[in-house]
Formats: structure tokens, C-alpha cells, sequence
């Protein structure tokens, strides 16, 4: 049960592609999915392979009035967790600070336990800047933004309650090219707090389609270590 535990932890740090706090525009879809596969650096180091694959979809539809309908899927070795949510943007489109909240419901399965009713209340805080480095610096770094997303989620049966904050730093490198860093910390009903660092490039194909290739650290009572795939779209 314990290496179970360990495992969701793991799992529940997978980044995210949304927008954060910022609204999307009406009729505006975003679209991503993402594969991860992680192995405990102990593992490695003994030549043995034991690999852990997450696979996630993620969708975000504006609906105007700065609000966003957005639907969260994830699907583990062992787990199922689906959410959908609504956000409000709470600042102007054109701020350069955005602030917005958000509500949810969805469910979690684990196998061998019982369904889980989920409850979500989120917090997000963004803020977009401008960049002008020195010449030598290569990539023709040109701007970026910091963006900060808090969530709480409530387990309506056992009444127990997880904690997940997101930190993300990224730089437009480029008109094609994001260079994107991650920070993830969690913590479940007594269990110790995890955490994990994911550092990617994502690299646009036209207007609207963008890939993204990125490894992953995290430490949730041992190191594991981590490669992901995704794919995001916009239309």
C-alpha cells in the first residue's frame, strides 16, 4: 500500500498545459495529451527496469465573460482521476497581472478501492513580461511569463483533503520556441510532501500545433526520474 501511495504521489505531479489565469477567448479550444514514463533512480542504478507510465488528456474552451470550461483526465498503472471545472478570470484581458479562481467535480478510481467523489477549488496567478537580453545570450530570448496555481481537492467520502501547488517559468526563445521550467509540490492525507522539477522545450509546427519533450525529478520518499511526450493543439 505504501509503494502504491508512493506511486499516485508520483503520478498526480504530471505538468500541465493550461492557460493558468489567463481566460481563453470564446470559441477558443485548447487541446493537449501527454505521456510520461518514470523509473525509481534506485532501480537504475541496480540495471533493473521498473517503469511507470502516465498518460493524461487536458481540454480548456472559452466561453466569454472571462470564463473557461476546462476537463482534466488522467490514467495511471493503478489510477483513474477525471475532473471538469470552470475558471473566472477575475483581471482584464489586457492585464499584465492575471488573477483567477476556479470550481470543479470529478472522480478518482483506484484499483481495489472504492470510487472517489472529488470536490476542486483552485487559485491561479500569472503575470507575462518582456525580455531584453544582452546579445551573446543565444536563442533571441524575447519575453515570457510566471505563473503560479494553487488547488485544493476534497474527497467527499472520507472528507479528506490533498494540496497541490504549481510554480512555471517560461521563455519564449524565438517565434517557435518555448523554454518552459516547472516546480511541483503535494501532499496527500498523511502522507510526506512530494515534490518534482520538470524542465521541457515546446516547440511549435504552424499556428495552431506544438509538441512538447521534457524529463522529469521527483522526490517522494526516493528519487525517481522521468521523459515526457506531448502533443497540444489549438483551434
Amino acid at each position: 500500500m505504501r509503494r502504491l501511495f508512493a506511486l499516485l504521489l508520483t503520478l498526480c505531479l504530471a505538468p500541465s498545459a493550461h492557460a493558468g489565469a489567463w481566460a481563453r477567448m470564446p470559441g477558443q479550444v485548447f487541446l493537449s495529451y501527454s505521456s510520461n514514463i518514470s523509473s525509481p533512480v534506485s532501480a537504475l542504478g541496480t540495471g533493473r527496469l521498473l517503469l511507470d507510465r502516465y498518460d493524461s488528456a487536458y481540454a480548456e474552451i472559452g466561453l466569454g465573460n472571462r470564463l473557461t470550461f476546462g476537463l482534466d483526465y488522467g490514467r495511471g498503472q493503478y489510477t483513474r482521476e477525471g475532473m471538469a471545472f470552470l475558471r473566472y478570470t477575475l483581471t482584464r484581458p489586457d492585464a499584465r497581472w492575471q488573477l483567477a479562481v476556479d470550481l470543479g467535480a470529478g472522480q478518482r478510481q483506484v484499483d481495489g478501492l472504492d470510487d472517489s467523489d472529488l470536490w476542486r477549488v483552485g487559485l491561479s496567478l500569472g503575470h507575462g513580461f518582456d525580455l531584453s537580453p544582452p546579445d551573446w545570450i543565444p536563442g533571441h530570448l524575447h519575453g515570457g511569463w510566471i505563473a503560479a496555481d494553487a488547488v485544493a481537492i476534497l474527497d467527499r467520502i472520507t472528507g479528506q483533503t490533498r494540496w497541490k501547488l504549481e510554480t512555471t517559468l517560461g521563455l519564449h526563445s524565438g517565434d517557435r520556441v518555448d523554454v518552459i521550467l516547472q516546480a511541483m509540490v503535494e501532499q496527500w492525507p498523511g502522507q510526506q510532501v512530494a515534490y518534482a522539477v520538470n524542465p521541457s522545450l515546446v516547440v511549435r509546427f504552424g499556428a495552431a500545433t506544438s509538441v512538447e519533450i521534457g524529463a522529469r525529478v521527483a522526490f517522494d520518499g526516493q528519487t525517481r526520474v522521468g521523459l515526457e511526450l506531448g502533443l497540444w493543439h489549438r483551434f
